[in-house]
């Protein structure tokens, strides 16, 4: 071979070598969410169903994603916590996710870059906990649905927390003929139906219970 050919072939591998890392670079491999960990450090993308979703005192947004039998942390940074895209999420949304892989108290997390969640499919209208505290009154006067973890049950009330107990919300029985609130159990995922009002004597906000089930 003589020196002009083997110089073409060397500038075209050296071609398809940069458009290669331009590819990655613009379009981050899609990674299922069981080989996260294998990505620690580098730019991904992967896709999930939304289970949880919550605020921190900072005003971060920490959701987690489950899908093959796996579950990841997302953090979304103050930035992005109060976008359009984050505040329209719901509950068995499927998403896709793009972000660095990085590891905090030992478990692996998915950090989103800005304008980096996109939504699939739209699995519900069920809103969290921690959505409602962002902007309650965008929810007041509404009949929702809204995703949570029981705690302190009482006859006739209880309350409903996000994933990292930094919110509450106050649920009670929205017709006082309606028999005692049974089968719930402290701890347990439910989704809880009513429609949210504000009490002007307590100054709070309170669902009024109609129906509850636990979360698929």
């Amino acid at each position: 071979m003589d020196k002009p050919a083997k110089l073409v072939i060397s500038f075209s591998l050296v071609g398809i070598a940069i458009l290669y890392t331009l590819s990655v670079v613009v379009n981050p491999p899609l990674v299922p969410l069981d080989e996260v960990a294998l990505h620690e450090g580098t730019v991904i993308r992967t896709r999930g169903v939304l289970t949880a979703f919550s605020l921190t005192e900072s005003g971060n947004v920490v959701m987690k994603i489950e899908g093959n039998g796996t579950e990841l942390l997302i953090f979304v940074n103050s930035k992005v916590a109060g976008s359009k895209e984050v505040l329209n999420l719901s509950y068995g949304d499927e998403l896709e996710l793009e972000g660095t892989v990085e590891v905090y108290r030992g478990e692996y997390e998915l950090v989103v870059s800005e304008n980096a969640i996109k939504k699939l499919t739209s699995g519900s209208t069920i809103s969290f906990v921690a959505q409602i505290a962002m902007d309650p009154e965008a929810y007041k006067g509404r009949k929702i649905q809204v995703a949570g973890y029981v705690e302190e049950i009482y006859q006739r009330v209880f309350y409903l927390r996000d994933e990292t107990g930094t919110y509450h919300l106050r649920v009670k029985l929205a017709d006082t003929h309606m028999p005692p609130i049974s089968g719930l159990q402290e701890g347990a995922l439910i989704i809880a139906e009513g429609v949210l009002a504000y009490d002007a004597r307590t100054m709070r906000y309170e669902l009024n219970l109609v129906a509850w089930k636990h979360a698929a």
